[in-house]
């Protein structure tokens, strides 16, 4: 489980030649905590879904991963699923302890 449940996803991209992603995210590991980054290498496969089947919204419900085949997954609260598949995750926290943007 990675510690993601209510924090906000503020940006998601992908640096398509160096097989990188990256996630930004506000509130992970505690709520009103400042940013963290999750980064993804060795990006082989990318899924992000867009429909909001349960309504809009940028807050993370679930963060999983590893899991089998270097799949890791964001399930939003709007139902949507993000899944990243890589060889490697790690995530970094802002040391200014503000916003990070």
């Amino acid at each position: 489980m990675l510690p993601l449940h209510d924090a906000t996803l503020v940006r998601l991209t992908v640096e398509w030649q160096e097989g990188v992603c990256t996630a930004d995210i506000l509130g992970a590991l505690r709520p009103g905590a400042s940013m963290a980054r999750l980064r993804w290498t060795g990006v082989t496969s990318i899924d992000i879904p867009h429909g909001a089947p349960w309504g809009p919204s940028a807050q993370i419900l679930e963060g999983r991963g590893p899991l089998r085949n270097g799949r890791w997954e964001m399930t939003m609260q709007s139902g949507d699923m993000i899944a990243v598949c890589a060889t490697a995750c790690a995530m970094e926290l802002d040391p200014r302890g503000g916003g990070g943007r």
